[in-house]
C-alpha cells in the first residue's frame, strides 16, 4: 500500500496539486475493485488509468529531465513509456491491467513527493559515497537505508535510487535479498584529503 508522506505543502498552488494527486491516486484504488473481469472491462480500466495519469505526463517529463541520477532517470522513463496511452485500442488481461494500476500509482506517489523541495537523488549519493569513503559506512556492513533517509531529510526511495547509482559505480553492491552493502575497501580507489571517521550504524544514524 502506498501511502503519502507526512509533509505537507505550504504553497496554495502546491497544496491543490498535491490535493489532486491524491484525487487521482484514490480513482486508481478504485480501478481494481471490481469481481468480474471482461474483455469490455479491462479496456475500460485500463483507459481509466490513462485518464488519471496522463494530466501528470508532462511533469513527470520535466522532473525525468531534471534529475541529476541514472536510476531515477530510468524509473521516470519506465513510468512515461507505459502510462502514454497507445494509438490502438486497448487489449490486455486483469493482470496486466494491475500491473499499470501499480505504474500508475508510483509515478503519481513520486510526483507528490517531489513537490516539496528536498535534496536530488544525485545529491543524497554524493553523501553516501562521502560516508563510505570516510569509514562511516563499513565495508560488509548492511547500509541502514530508513536511517539514512531520515537523516538526509529525503523520501526513503531517494536512498535505494542513490544506492542503485552507486552500485552502477561498484561501490556498492545491491544482494539478492534487497540489502545493499559496503565493498571491500581494497577494491575501491582511495580518495585523498579524506579522514577515517567512526563506523555508522542504524542507531546511530537514526539519532542524527
Amino acid at each position: 500500500m502506498f501511502s503519502l508522506p507526512l509533509r505537507r505543502p505550504t504553497d496554495p498552488a502546491v497544496a491543490r496539486t498535491a490535493t489532486k494527486l491524491k484525487q487521482d491516486l484514490t480513482a486508481l484504488r478504485r480501478v481494481t475493485t471490481r469481481r468480474v473481469w471482461t474483455a469490455a472491462g479491462v479496456e475500460d480500466a485500463f483507459h481509466h488509468v490513462y485518464a488519471s495519469t496522463q494530466p501528470w505526463l508532462g511533469l513527470a517529463r520535466s522532473r525525468r529531465d531534471t534529475t541529476d541520477s541514472p536510476a531515477d532517470r530510468a524509473r521516470w522513463d519506465a513510468w512515461i513509456a507505459a502510462l502514454t496511452p497507445p494509438e490502438r485500442s486497448v487489449r490486455g488481461t486483469h493482470v496486466q491491467t494491475c500491473v499499470l494500476v501499480s505504474q500508475g500509482r508510483e509515478m503519481l506517489q513520486a510526483l507528490h513527493e517531489t513537490l516539496i523541495p528536498c535534496p536530488s537523488v544525485g545529491s543524497v549519493a554524493k553523501e553516501i559515497e562521502q560516508l563510505i569513503q570516510t569509514g562511516a559506512l563499513a565495508p560488509s556492513v548492511r547500509i541502514p537505508r530508513r536511517p539514512l533517509a531520515r537523516r538526509l531529510r529525503v523520501p526513503a526511495v531517494y536512498v535505494d535510487l542513490a544506492l542503485a547509482d552507486l552500485a552502477a559505480r561498484e561501490l556498492v553492491e545491491i544482494r539478492a535479498s534487497g540489502n545493499a552493502v559496503v565493498l571491500n575497501a581494497d577494491d575501491r580507489a582511495s580518495t585523498p584529503g579524506l579522514q577515517q571517521g567512526p563506523a555508522i550504524d542504524e542507531t546511530a544514524v537514526g539519532a542524527a
